[in-house]
C-alpha cells in the first residue's frame, strides 16, 4: 500500500474521533471545535492521501533501490535490530527534517500549512503539507544504508503518526514522560510566543529537543497562543499550500539583488530585504459568520468526495492512469471550492457548479460500469 493510503482507511475512525473530542470539550464548557477550521484541517490531509497515491509508489521505489544498491549490512530473519533502528533513525531524521522546516523559508512555505489552526485538537494532526515528502529523503537515508527493511520503516512511520495524532489534543493534555512527546509538549510547539517558537520538534522521543538545545517546558504565566505570525487566511485546504509561497514570491518581487532574493527563500523564515512591505493579512471569516446551509451543502458534498476517492484507494489496481489523474483533480478541485464557499470568495457558487457538472458524470459512470 502506498505509504498515505492508509490514512484513507482510517479517515472514518479520525472523523469519529474528532466528534468525541468535541462531545468533551462542550461538556467541560471548552471553545468547542468550529466547522469551518475542521473542514479546513481534515480537507488539507485528504489531500495528501490523494496525492499520495501518485507520490508514493515513487518514494517507495526510491527507498527499495536505495536499500538494494547501497545497504551495508543484510539483517537476518527475526532480528530485532532493524526494528530498533527503524525506531529509532525514523523519529531521528522526522526531528531534523521538521527543525529544517522551520529554519529554511522555502520549507517553512510548505510545512507553515500544518501551523496556521489558531486551536489545538485532533483534527490539526490531520492538517498535513501536501509536498514535505519531496525533500524527505535525505534525512531518512541512513536507513536503507543500514539495511531496514521497508515494511519496518514503513510500520515506524506509521506508529510516529498515530502518536503525532495522539499530541494534537487539549483534551489529553498531561506532563512529562520522560522520554516520549506528550499532548502538553508538543502543543508549545504549535504556539506562536517568542518563548516557544522554533522548540520542540521530536515526533515521539523529546530525547533528541534535549540533546540538541531545541526543549522547552511550559512558563505558566506565558499560555501557548496557537497560529502563526502570517494568521489563519482561509478556510480553503488546498489553497492554504500555497499561501506561504505567495507571500515569498511578494517578497522577492521587491528584492534588487539575486543575491537578496537567496535570502528571502533560503534564509530564516520571515526574511525580507529592507524596507520591502509584507503581504496583507486578512483573517479568514469566523466559522459563526458562515450560513449553515452552506456548511450543510459542504459537508454532503465533501462526504461525497471521500466516499469517491476511498474507491479510488481500494480499485487503485484496476484503474488507468487517466482515471486515477482524474480522481486526483476531481478531489483536489472538490477541496478548493468548498473551500471557496466557506471563505466567501467571490463567484465562489459559479466554481461549484462548474465543478460539479464536470466531475459528476464521469463519477457517476465510474461508480455504475
Amino acid at each position: 500500500m502506498e505509504t498515505t493510503a492508509y490514512y484513507a482507511y482510517g479517515l472514518p475512525i479520525y472523523i469519529a474521533i474528532l466528534l468525541l473530542e468535541r462531545r468533551a470539550m462542550l461538556r467541560k464548557g471548552a471553545r468547542a471545535i468550529t466547522y469551518a477550521t475542521a473542514f479546513s484541517n481534515i480537507s488539507a490531509g485528504f489531500g495528501t492521501i490523494v496525492i499520495g497515491l501518485f507520490l508514493g509508489p515513487a518514494l517507495i521505489a526510491l527507498y527499495l533501490w536505495a536499500l538494494r544498491t547501497f545497504a551495508v549490512v543484510r539483517w537476518p530473519a527475526g532480528s530485532v535490530t532493524p526494528w530498533v533502528l527503524a525506531f529509532v533513525l525514523a523519529d531521528f531524521g522526522h526531528y531534523w527534517h521538521h527543525r529544517m522546516d522551520h529554519r529554511v523559508a522555502a520549507c517553512w512555505a510548505v510545512h507553515g500549512v500544518h501551523h496556521m489552526p489558531e486551536e489545538m485538537n485532533f483534527s490539526v494532526a490531520m492538517r498535513h503539507a501536501w509536498f514535505s515528502d519531496l525533500y524527505s529523503f535525505p534525512f531518512y537515508a541512513p536507513l536503507p544504508l543500514l539495511g531496514v527493511p521497508m515494511e519496518q520503516f514503513f510500520i515506524a512511520t506509521t506508529a510516529l503518526s498515530l502518536h503525532a495524532l495522539l499530541t494534537h489534543s487539549e483534551q489529553l493534555r498531561f506532563g512529562s514522560l520522560g522520554f516520549l512527546v506528550t499532548p502538553a509538549s508538543h502543543a508549545l510547539h504549535h504556539a506562536r510566543n517568542p518563548r516557544y517558537i522554533d522548540k520542540n520538534f521530536g515526533a515521539m522521543l523529546c530525547v533528541w529537543d534535549k540533546l540538541f538545545g531545541t526543549h522547552v517546558s511550559l512558563d505558566p504565566a506565558t499560555p501557548p497562543e496557537y497560529g502563526t505570525p502570517s494568521g489563519y487566511r482561509t478556510h480553503d485546504g488546498a489553497l492554504a499550500q500555497f499561501i506561504l509561497w505567495r507571500d515569498l514570491v511578494a517578497l522577492a518581487r521587491q528584492c534588487r539583488s539575486w543575491r537578496d532574493r537567496a535570502r528571502v527563500f533560503f534564509g530564516r523564515p520571515g526574511t525580507a530585504p529592507e524596507g520591502a512591505a509584507r503581504p496583507e493579512i486578512v483573517p479568514a471569516r469566523a466559522s459563526e459568520r458562515i450560513d449553515p446551509r452552506v456548511k450543510l451543502y459542504t459537508a454532503a458534498q465533501f462526504s461525497l468526495t471521500i466516499l469517491s476517492a476511498f474507491y479510488v484507494c481500494v480499485a487503485r489496481d484496476s484503474l488507468t492512469v487517466p482515471v486515477k489523474l482524474f480522481g486526483l483533480f476531481a478531489v483536489l478541485a472538490c477541496l478548493s471550492t468548498l473551500g471557496g464557499l466557506l471563505d466567501g470568495r467571490p463567484r465562489a457558487w459559479r466554481w461549484e457548479l462548474a465543478r460539479v457538472l464536470v466531475t459528476a458524470p464521469v463519477l457517476i459512470a465510474l461508480a455504475l460500469r
